[in-house]
């Protein structure tokens, strides 16, 4: 039994110092908080652009996307294009997207079943790389619920212009306060822009590519022969590729994309779940070469990029071993003070056997720390958020942060949900569920 207790203490302190890693990271973020955001310099020439949408039974919202990429963009109207793949669908998507004024294609698999994006999205570059040869210098992805800021086309143009290949936005939210879910949703990745993308692109290092707003050039789509990654998180998996064949991964402050957050548990679950279950299998497949890629190349994008794919197996053994053990530690130590000491064996880390009140100072101490844990848990997450919002007011036109409040007091809080949802799709194979839509509650 003495053995037995030493090898999950020893697995445990294992576990502890790995977690703390994505932790530790966190804290790095808010002593570089200070850093301001990158403004780039104003192009002279205007690319030509192709912005892409591929959209699934979205005829509820791919009209006003649409619409409002070609007449609410300071772009010149000649510069870009809007292109949309109606995949699979039930609905009037096609004619809705033509109506606004898109050039459209439809594209049908023999098994829709997979509701991959990356198909319908390799199937559209595919069609305006053969339709229009040459014509077009770069594309920009958009998903179907997404709006842009006035600017977003002319600020995407200024990286491409100083060659930036490959480039990000910052991501705000149409509904960001509509409710608790939404609030915490849209923070999320707020914090996510402002605090982490922010510090990577001042230390000229590398950002994760979102489906919503991402810039590729056209030639980097030629190189590696289309759109490649077609796994169900397929703005990871093309990051990964491309950073492996030594390419830099952008981010553009100026450039502001808004996306449609869930607004309800159910919507937060199922999103969620699929994406760690997504996650988890391109960091077993590929991610975890990162680690080696970084003492290979001297390159600290590829220990960051492990560090952020890491988050789901590191939540995954936080929502199990962790309990597990726990459970079993604070069991064996009631039982060692208070019972009939049928789980001897209980000793320090010096070998020695406890004594029963022994174990109830290890159990005061054990409490203690999980509180303070929790505290510094808490305070590094919603300090995270509120430093998010109050430096991203003026970039959002915000006068104040009223309406914010109730989710960045619940930011922490959802970050467990996030973790809790993760394991499970670690768990299961989550099926593809349509996430209910707002149209009617854009917040822009």
């Amino acid at each position: 039994m003495q053995n037995f207790y030493l090898t999950l203490e020893i697995i445990n302190y294992v576990c502890c110092g790995v977690s703390s890693l994505g932790f530790v990271v966190q804290l790095i973020y808010i002593f570089f908080i200070w850093l301001p955001p990158k403004h780039l310099k104003e192009a002279k020439t205007y690319h030509k652009i192709a912005v892409v949408i591929a959209a699934r039974d979205e005829s509820e919202v791919i009209g006003s996307t649409v619409e409002s990429l070609l007449q609410g963009q300071s772009y010149p109207k000649d510069k870009y294009d809007v292109f949309v793949c109606a995949d699979n669908c039930a609905d009037d998507t096609e004619e809705a997207a033509k109506k606004a004024g898109a050039i459209t294609y439809v594209h049908c698999d023999e098994d829709p079943s997979h509701h991959c994006v990356a198909y319908p999205l390799r199937y559209l570059m595919n069609k305006v790389l053969a339709d229009y040869p040459g014509v077009y210098e770069a594309f920009i992805r958009f998903d179907a619920d997404n709006h842009a800021c006035p600017d977003y086309l002319k600020r995407m143009n200024d990286a491409f212009d100083l060659g930036y290949d490959i480039a990000r936005p910052f991501e705000a939210s149409t509904n960001p306060t509509q409710n608790n879910w939404a609030k915490v949703s849209a923070i999320y990745y707020i914090r996510d822009c402002r605090i982490a993308s922010n510090f990577r692109e001042r230390c000229h290092m590398d950002s994760m590519l979102t489906g919503a707003g991402m810039m590729v050039s056209t030639k980097i789509i030629e190189e590696c022969g289309g759109w490649d990654a077609f796994s169900m998180i397929e703005d990871s998996e093309f990051t990964i590729k491309r950073m492996e064949e030594k390419h830099r991964v952008h981010y553009v402050a100026d450039a502001i994309v808004y996306e449609d957050q869930p607004s309800t548990a159910k919507d937060t679950f199922a999103r969620v779940t699929r994406m760690g279950h997504a996650l988890n299998n391109v960091f077993w497949q590929k991610g975890w070469r990162f680690a080696g890629h970084f003492f290979t190349t001297g390159r600290i994008s590829f220990i960051d990029l492990f560090l952020q794919m890491a988050f789901v197996p590191i939540g995954f053994m936080c929502c199990t071993w962790f309990p597990l053990y726990y459970i079993y530690y604070i069991v064996a130590h009631l039982v060692n003070a208070f019972g009939n000491n049928w789980l001897a064996g209980i000793t320090d880390l010096n070998g020695r056997l406890l004594t029963p009140d022994g174990s109830i100072s290890v159990l005061m101490t054990l409490m203690l720390g999980i509180v303070g844990i929790l505290a510094a848990f808490y305070v590094t997450y919603a300090l995270q958020a509120w430093l998010a919002l109050e430096l991203s007011k003026k970039h959002m036109g915000l006068k104040n942060l009223k309406g914010y409040w109730s989710g960045i007091f619940l930011s922490p809080i959802f970050m467990v949900f996030y973790g809790i949802a993760d394991t499970l799709g670690v768990l299961m194979k989550p099926k593809w569920k349509k996430v209910g839509r707002n149209p009617s509650k854009k917040n822009l």
